[in-house]
């Protein structure tokens, strides 16, 4: 299983079993005990979004192989496990243009988070797009200075 998706972590991924009819997935939180959260009767589908995660709320997920879909045939001691914290997404709710070549970024607090990432760049598709780290969850702005002229476009990334 792969849970290292930055921008969302309600999706993972799982590693193909070739001998497997399917996948059972499992969720606990914080300490508590698992309980099934899904069952995948094919063995091609090998992602999954927990569409009830919580914001801030620690979760472990564990991926059972089935030879038969739905029906636990392999041994769940030999599952993957994750951890992973959901994250809601802040997002970027005003920019403006400041005198001296200045742009002034603000988002929506998410007082579960250690920080924020902003991208700005010239380029609508972001390419070459430029990144300010800001650190502590009650920040909700950021002042960019030593712009060019020029059309920026915005987005906060993580």
């Amino acid at each position: 299983m792969h849970g290292d998706n930055i921008k969302n972590v309600r999706n993972f991924y799982m590693y193909l079993n070739n001998g497997a009819g399917g996948y059972i997935v499992y969720r606990k939180a914080g300490k508590g005990k698992y309980s099934k959260l899904a069952n995948i009767n094919k063995n091609t589908i090998l992602s999954y979004t927990d569409k009830s995660a919580k914001n801030g709320t620690v979760y472990t997920y564990k991926i059972v192989a089935c030879k038969t879909a739905g029906k636990t045939s392999y041994n769940a001691a030999d599952s993957n496990q994750k951890t992973i914290m959901r994250i809601t997404s802040s997002k970027v709710t005003k920019t403006t243009n400041k005198a001296g070549k200045k742009m002034t970024v603000k988002w929506s607090v998410n007082s579960k988070v250690g920080g924020y990432q902003i991208q700005y760049s010239v380029k609508s598709n972001f390419a070459k797009a430029k990144t300010v780290k800001v650190t502590g969850a009650k920040k909700s702005n950021v002042t960019i200075a030593k712009l060019a002229k020029k059309k920026y476009y915005v987005r906060k990334d993580k």
